[in-house]
């Protein structure tokens, strides 16, 4: 597939192309582009005109004549299409095209140089087959990283310039000392919009020891103690803590701000007469901070289920699930704990409804003659039911009930199902142990 430099007027467009359907010429090929695009053709042809052509991309072409020599645009028709409005505007004439973006293209073809562009380089094809590899890289993002990899949203936040709430998260995640698990719980889902409402807030960057000048998070503040509520609010937005609906107003803002407590509150007056940004904030002053020793947090814990769980397996099997799921590590068997857990809630319904007299098959149905095993929901309900006749409160097993219906918890059978079948579904840490927590009250119900 070798480089060649081509002309404009040796580029035809693809009656082929997948973003129109067949085309019996160039002029009806030019009018479904035109038809497809619509103004984004203009914002093509004001870049190429300002600026050229991105010098990341070729264009892919396949020869289709010899005298004179003329090329088919098998990746890149948009272009060639600008190109052909840009250098012969009066095309235009024969097309059904709106006025505004007519007039748009007579501008910019008043100013466009071919010179500016040509010679334009391109790839040759051996054949359209050829092409298909690369078309297919190209246009479908991801391919495991051998296409595009699209930026998520902090990379996109980095590439505008860095704002407040990117400073924030660079700063927590290299230098505040975070855990593995803390590490793991910033995601590309997190809040970035949150935080830059409570950042752009003078009445809470006060709070925090903060200000704001040309572009950059400024303070006065040591590391230690700028360090400390930025940390509490990064980790309190990415692992839910504290939900965005409560972070709207100004009033809602401080008094969150203020609510962190002495241990993550800066004592504001250990400012330093130097004002300097964050990333300005030597890399060693952060190396010294110490953290204060905090009372141990049941919901922060390495194992899924909490030291202590009066839960009390009395089947082997069963109890031997319970035991794995005991010991393993969040941090390290995420994707085992997913699996396990929604195999303990069903094996442990199963045992407690068999024990008290309970068919786990539904009635024969009349047409086939069968007995269908009973869905979680069904067997979970029947287990509600006995246990409330015994004296237990309904509210009681309100969260579990809850997480086999919500499509977002690892108890769902889909996201069950996703987490076995699915190689790009991944288990989310503190989903699980949320999971655990709502079913705790009926494994100690069951398992007394």
């Amino acid at each position: 597939m070798p480089e060649i430099k081509l002309k404009i007027a040796d580029l035809v467009l693809d009656n082929d192309n997948p973003r129109i359907t067949h085309s019996d010429g160039q002029q009806e090929a030019l009018q479904k582009i035109i038809k497809d695009q619509k103004t984004k053709l203009v914002k093509l042809a004001e870049s190429i005109a300002e600026h050229g052509l991105n010098p990341m991309d070729r264009l892919l072409v396949l020869r289709v004549n010899s005298k004179p020599e003329r090329f088919i645009a098998i990746e890149g028709n948009r272009r060639v299409a600008v190109f052909k409005l840009l250098t012969n505007p009066a095309v235009m004439s024969g097309l059904d095209i709106p006025a505004p973006m007519k007039r748009a293209f007579e501008r910019l073809s008043a100013t466009f140089k071919k010179s500016d562009v040509e010679p334009l380089p391109c790839f040759e094809l051996s054949s359209r087959e050829a092409g298909r590899y690369w078309l297919n890289l190209r246009h479908n993002i991801g391919h495991d990283g051998a296409s595009v990899d699209n930026w998520k949203t902090l990379a996109k936040r980095r590439f505008e310039g860095k704002p407040p709430s990117v400073q924030v998260l660079e700063l927590v995640e290299e230098r505040a000392g975070l855990t593995a698990s803390e590490q793991a719980s910033i995601t590309d889902r997190f809040p970035t919009s949150t935080l830059e409402r409570l950042l752009e807030n003078r009445a809470v960057r006060q709070e925090l020891g903060l200000d704001f000048a040309a572009g950059k998070l400024t303070t006065k503040l040591p590391a230690n103690e700028i360090a400390k509520p930025l940390r509490k609010i990064v980790l309190d937005l990415a692992t839910k803590k504290v939900q965005v609906g409560k972070l709207m107003k100004t009033d809602n803002m401080l008094a969150y701000v203020s609510g962190l407590g002495a241990d993550h509150l800066p004592d504001l007056s250990k400012a330093q007469g130097k004002v300097r940004s964050l990333d300005e904030i030597p890399v060693s002053e952060f190396s010294k901070i110490k953290r204060a020793r905090r009372k141990p947090d049941p919901s922060d814990r390495k194992e899924l289920v909490p030291k202590g769980c009066p839960v009390n397996v009395t089947d082997n099997r069963i109890a031997e699930i319970y035991k794995e799921l005991r010991t393993l590590k969040l941090a390290d068997s995420r994707n085992a704990i997913s699996v396990l857990i929604r195999v303990f809630l069903e094996l442990s319904v199963d045992h407690f409804l068999e024990t008290n007299g309970v068919d786990l098959h539904l009635p024969v149905d009349p047409k086939s003659g069968k007995k269908a095993w009973k869905k979680l929901d069904k067997k979970l309900a029947e287990t509600v039911d006995i246990l409330i006749r015994l004296g237990v409160p309904a509210a009681h097993f309100a969260p579990v009930t809850r997480s086999v219906s919500d499509k977002n918890s690892p108890m769902h059978t889909d996201l069950f199902h996703r987490y076995v079948h699915d190689r790009f579904q991944t288990p989310v840490t503190t989903d699980l142990v949320a999971a655990w927590n709502n079913a705790q009250p009926l494994f100690e119900k069951i398992w007394p």
